[in-house]
């Protein structure tokens, strides 16, 4: 890559969990992840917000295996809260959103990537449509 900058895209829990689950809509997502062109990020509460939903779908145990593998593969990169939650609460501040999804925003503000979330979640697509938000911000749509 000739000194080409990469955009990072940012995933929600809801994506993470959508890959940890091999959902359908997120196949094409998982393939591309795998191979390792294109740089994806997590925030530390999606990891949390992970682990807690797929202990309560498969249990304690594998649901921290599945975390363990995901840290270990590299494959998708950690934001510390520390670098975010200044921005997070900006958002917070002005925009009507969850305050995970704050963070997904901050985070890909920080990183001049594009925010990845599950759903067309209506909070957030109002406040694009409101001008509120003026990130890329991108949907599966599962």
């Amino acid at each position: 890559m000739s000194g080409e900058k990469r955009k990072v895209t940012v995933l929600d829990a809801g994506v993470l969990l959508a890959l940890a689950l091999g959902e359908p809509a997120a196949k094409g997502l998982g393939a591309e992840i795998g191979k390792g062109e294109k740089l994806f990020a997590c925030t530390e509460l999606g990891l949390c917000e992970l682990l807690y939903v797929l202990c309560r779908r498969i249990g304690w145990r594998k649901a921290k295996r599945k975390l363990h593998l995901l840290i270990k593969s590299s494959t998708v990169r950690f934001i510390p809260t520390s670098a975010l939650w200044l921005e997070s609460a900006r958002i917070k501040c002005k925009v009507p959103i969850a305050l995970p999804d704050c963070l997904i925003i901050a985070a890909a503000r920080v990183t001049r990537g594009i925010a990845l979330f599950a759903r067309r979640e209506k909070e957030i697509a109002n406040a694009v449509e409101r001008g509120q938000l003026k990130e890329n911000i991108a949907f599966l749509d599962l």
